[in-house]
């Protein structure tokens, strides 16, 4: 019982801790109102051109971004540079997009990220028809920051007991790029949660359930199949029967969360697009944020910068090193999937891409905290049988 009430204490700091970053005012979104926090400029918005244009549905609120003919009895809200469109309140006889006003970003009413595989626009989108302000783009990443929570607790109370399973659940307060991730509507709280998913099941045991998970991480980033690599080792000392299995139900599951994609674009087109994708992953972009290697993710150097005043960046933890260390020393099964995970974006590294961000690190912080659990259980148990 003191446990139970130990961790509802654990997850309602955090959910203070996440609301604090997802109740910020952002910026370029209502002339001195609230506004989008650093990427979901591209992710919520392609979320509403998503629901717009491929679910003929369009969001739930009172602004309309139009152009000026379409404006009858409104008041024009706000103005843009970039775009030819005003956003208006009130009768428009005519609309481009129904939704909180748009950042003013080129070529941004007809984004729809193809970058990356739609699932988290999905659920933004969703959270739009229900009411498209930026507290409803956000909650969902703190409800799945919370699960990710309760998934590194489960697991590590399977593997180490309940004690050290709370003990690394209340230190993953302390990442601060798992913090702030929790509370902004981007992919990668997201791409966490599944990850952390894919771990309780394999440790579990659950076969088809690995390969389901893993196809929800894939269909959120391409860089969710990095733990496939670890799977693939681990079931090649099992059975490359259930191997088979899981790849499939992967597959099944990515092409399923796809399928809207591809049948507004068309296969071809959309066939085009995961190819590009896979290219545009593996190449540097143009100068921008600080960029860093997965290193600098080791020793928490050159943090992306995700909110200015306060100031709030992925700093990261101690954790990720002392996960990596103890994981090359172990190699156990969940050392394995972490050691895959992190490697993976060594890969991208090598193939290309060297502006890689510090906030990808929130990924593998859940394989991470598992890690530190089986750490500090195995330091604490010489001690234990001493007493």
């Amino acid at each position: 019982m003191k446990y139970a009430v130990a961790l509802l204490v654990v997850l309602a700091v955090y959910a203070y801790l996440a609301y604090s970053v997802a109740s910020l005012g952002g910026v370029d979104g209502l002339p001195d109102g609230p506004g989008y926090i650093s990427d979901e400029v591209w992710y919520v918005t392609s979320a509403r051109n998503i629901l717009h244009d491929f679910f003929k549905t369009p969001a739930s609120s009172p602004y309309y971004t139009t152009t000026w003919p379409c404006v009858s009895n409104a008041t024009v809200v706000k103005t843009y540079k970039e775009i030819d469109a005003v956003t208006v309140v009130g009768n428009v006889t005519c609309y481009v997009r129904r939704g909180f006003p748009y950042p003013d970003k080129e070529g941004i009413l007809t984004y729809y990220n193809l970058e990356h595989p739609p699932l988290a626009k999905y659920v933004i989108a969703l959270m739009e028809v229900v009411r498209d302000e930026p507290i409803f783009w956000r909650a969902p990443s703190v409800a799945l920051g919370a699960g990710t929570l309760l998934l590194v607790y489960l697991t590590a109370r399977r593997l180490t007991g309940r004690l050290w399973a709370l003990v690394t659940t209340t230190l993953m307060l302390f990442d601060s790029t798992f913090r702030a991730m929790a509370g902004i509507a981007m992919l990668d709280i997201y791409l966490a949660f599944f990850t952390a998913l894919l771990t309780y099941f394999y440790v579990a045991g659950r076969d088809l359930a690995t390969g389901a998970a893993l196809g929800l991480a894939v269909s959120v980033k391409y860089s969710g199949a990095f733990p496939i690599f670890g799977l693939a080792y681990l079931y090649a000392k099992k059975s490359l029967w259930k191997f088979v299995a899981v790849v499939l139900m992967a597959t099944s599951v990515f092409l399923l969360v796809n399928m809207p994609m591809a049948a507004q674009l068309g296969l071809q087109r959309w066939l085009h697009e995961v190819l590009a994708a896979f290219a545009w992953h593996t190449t540097s972009r143009p100068e921008g944020p600080i960029a860093s290697t997965p290193l600098d993710w080791l020793i928490m150097r050159n943090s992306f910068a995700l909110y200015l005043n306060p100031n709030i960046y992925a700093g990261g933890t101690p954790a990720y090193l002392l996960a990596l260390i103890y994981a090359i020393y172990k190699r156990d099964d969940v050392s394995v999937l972490y050691i895959s995970t992190y490697g993976g974006y060594w890969i991208v590294y090598a193939l290309g891409n060297r502006t890689l961000y510090s906030f990808y690190t929130v990924h593998f912080s859940p394989i991470a905290h598992i890690l530190l659990a089986q750490l500090l259980a195995s330091v604490a148990k010489p001690w234990r049988t001493v007493s």
